[in-house]
């Protein structure tokens, strides 16, 4: 509210006469009680009616203050300012009139009383002369009213009395004096603050462009707090006050939340070098950002991670979808770095809002794990969020967590599954196989935490650990007439390990098993091209001290009967899921395999051989060794000599369980 500066000055008075009336009150309460004590003892007891009315006068008048700040009335209209100044007057003016009445009806022969009233009416009016300082008018009647009854009503009583009236009078005028020169210091002091307070704001609007410049140094710096500095996408904190201004759960329709994470990107940042990297994460943000709608925003969560958040719109699910298979098809188109021709993938997972998650964080969280189950099932899709997947990266969580300890009190233990030569009749060796049955967790599937320990590069640890164990067990399984191989599956972590292979001949030497009872299995994914030099070089410096190295899995990766030629494998082991189809298209490539295995001098094992049938027509097809649950599941019984098989040839390769019976094998528990 815009006001003059004397109305200013005036409304300052009355707020700061305002602020003293509460101390006003009590002084004057007190002094009420006082009197009225002191002329009950005197016998004049129609004081009490006198108190009651001072008593329901300062009540009155502390009541009306009620809700009177300084604040509130420096902002009130000034129609109300003149009627609460002419409020807090009318208090004044009762106060002085009970007082003056109280001087009235003392009897003039009881003078001491009436000094005592003068001298308390007295004391009163000097102090009301500097606590109602601000009012000027309204102080000096108040003085008037006080002190003038109470020295006039004393002239008659004695020459005493005489005296005492001239000397009340006198100070009267003195009041006057007094409260006149606190009025006018008291305006001094408002109006000096006024006047600052002009000064300042004065000087409030001679900085306003400095201001402004401030201002705008502040929008700079907050943009660059809200904003990845890399691609100038939004960060999460800019994405979220996006979402918690645009995103409301009684909208009444849906929107939903993108998380996409980029495929293969680590490896090229490690292979080739940060700025590499970057310079693939500007690109991808720009084929990102041309497949943006108008009503959503693309930020950058961190890393290779970003996530797009669609606002409340008509059918956004399918909206959402359809963006995500945009997005996974422009980001796989191969991007050119300096003449290099560079290929990485995307995976999105897709979570609604309130349907799925009703708090914003949780919704990202929802898209983020529905993301992570993308990654597992294969990469490149699009997965929309379950709520099974909370339960599943809880459990990968705990998993993760147990794992470190597991490996390092040897809490897994090894089962071993035969693999059956059907030519010789012998049992050719074993897989060692990790099993693990955690107290609080249960039992804990090799698919479970294998990927695990990979994604943490725990699997460098348990490998070591298998590798060890493995070996020493089999150790202790040599006979004057046979000594079984056994076979460990290895990571391709561990083969792109440049020590793996001297790490391999110390476990050798310690347990004391010859390389040549030792096979490695490893996935086709040891020919990838991003880590193939290393691989190559473990395989070989393992080939040099005798080891044997399978391809695990065969024929259902990468183009790997080429790649045969140049890594020095011993044997290839032929997926299980041929094994359904061995009299059509199945079968076709199993006997591919074992005649191209055979040119090179590479044996062929079938794994996941579950009958007799699937047994008798992959003999038919030249495959000479078998696993699978028709010839033995993986057990961790104990292998002494008596159980071990004795070598016989047979004319005929006997039936599948026969050899079993005939060589003793029962006695595993592998059935």
């Amino acid at each position: 509210m815009q006001t003059g500066k004397s109305e200013r000055i005036e409304r300052e008075l009355l707020a700061i006469t305002h602020e003293n009336l509460r101390p006003m009150l009590v002084m004057n309460f007190l002094a009420c009680g006082g009197v009225s004590l002191i002329l009950w003892s005197d016998g004049a007891h129609w004081v009490v009616a006198w108190f009651a009315a001072a008593a329901l006068l300062g009540t009155l008048r502390y009541a009306s203050s009620v809700g009177r700040s300084h604040a509130a009335i420096l902002c009130a209209t000034p129609g109300r300012v003149a009627r609460w100044r002419h409020q807090f007057a009318i208090g004044l003016y009762l106060s002085a009139a009970l007082w003056a009445g109280l001087s009235l009806l003392l009897n003039a022969s009881n003078a001491a009383s009436q000094y005592m009233v003068a001298i308390i009416v007295s004391a009163l009016a000097a102090g009301g002369s500097g606590i109602i300082a601000g009012l000027l008018r309204e102080g000096r009647i108040y003085i008037a009213a006080m002190l003038g009854p109470a020295s006039l009503l004393l002239f008659d009583s004695d020459q005493q009395g005489r005296v005492m009236t001239i000397l009340g009078l006198v100070f009267l005028g003195v009041m006057f004096l007094v409260h006149s020169r606190n009025h006018v210091a008291i305006r001094c002091s408002v109006e000096l603050k006024i006047e600052n307070l002009d000064l300042v704001a004065d000087l409030q609007a001679l900085n306003s462009d400095l201001e402004d410049r401030i201002e705008q140094r502040t929008r700079a710096l907050a943009d660059a707090a809200n904003s990845d500095g890399l691609t100038g996408l939004p960060n999460r904190r800019r994405l979220l006050a996006w979402m918690h201004k645009h995103l409301h759960a009684d909208a009444g329709r849906e929107a939903a939340a993108l998380f996409l994470d980029l495929d293969r990107f680590k490896q090229i940042n490690d292979a080739m070098g940060h700025d590499v990297g970057d310079r693939i994460l500007r690109a991808v943000t720009k084929r990102l950002g041309r497949l943006i709608p108008a009503n959503a925003m693309l930020a950058r969560w961190g890393g290779d991670e970003f996530v797009l958040v669609l606002g409340h719109g008509d059918d956004v699910f399918h909206e959402a979808e359809a963006i995500g298979r945009a997005l996974i098809d422009a980001v796989s188109q191969p991007f050119d770095v300096d003449g290099q021709s560079l290929s990485v993938g995307l995976s999105a997972g897709l979570a609604m809002f309130p349907g799925d998650a009703c708090t914003h964080e949780a919704l990202i969280l929802a898209a983020d794990l529905a993301v992570a189950e993308a990654k597992r099932e294969g990469r490149g899709k699009v997965l929309t969020f379950r709520e099974s997947y909370a339960a599943t990266q809880k459990r990968r969580f705990d998993v993760s967590r147990a794992l470190p300890e597991a490996i390092q009190v040897e809490q897994l233990v090894l089962h071993y599954q035969p693999i059956y030569n059907w030519r010789t009749g012998y049992i050719h060796g074993y897989e060692a196989l990790a099993r693990w049955t955690h107290p609080t967790l249960g039992t804990i599937n090799p698919d479970e935490f294998i990927p695990i320990a990979e994604e943490t590069d725990r699997i460098i640890a348990l490998g070591d650990l298998v590798l060890r164990r493995a070996c020493t067990a089999a150790a202790a399984w040599t006979t004057i007439d046979h000594a079984p191989v056994v076979a460990v599956n290895v990571s391709v972590k561990q083969l792109c390990e440049s020590d793996f292979a001297l790490r391999v001949a110390q476990i050798l030497a310690q347990t004391g098993l010859p390389a040549g009872r030792l096979e490695l299995e490893v996935t086709e994914s040891v020919f990838a091209e991003d880590h193939i030099d290393a691989t190559r070089a473990s395989i070989e410096s393992l080939r040099a001290i005798g080891v044997a190295l399978l391809i695990d899995d065969f024929g259902t990766g990468y183009s790997s009967l080429s790649r045969l030629l140049s890594f020095p494998v011993t044997a290839v082991k032929i997926d299980k899921s041929f094994m359904s189809t061995l009299d059509g298209n199945g079968g076709a490539v199993v006997e591919s395999t074992v005649l191209i295995a055979r040119r090179l001098g590479i044996s062929i094992v079938a794994e996941g051989v579950e009958t007799a049938e699937q047994a008798t027509l992959l003999a038919g097809m030249g495959v000479d060794l078998f696993q699978g649950y028709y010839f033995g599941r993986p057990s961790a019984a104990v292998l002494t000599d008596h159980d071990l098989p004795v070598a016989v040839a047979p004319a005929q390769p006997p039936t599948a369980r026969a050899a079993i019976t005939q060589f003793g094998l029962s006695g595993y528990a592998f059935g």
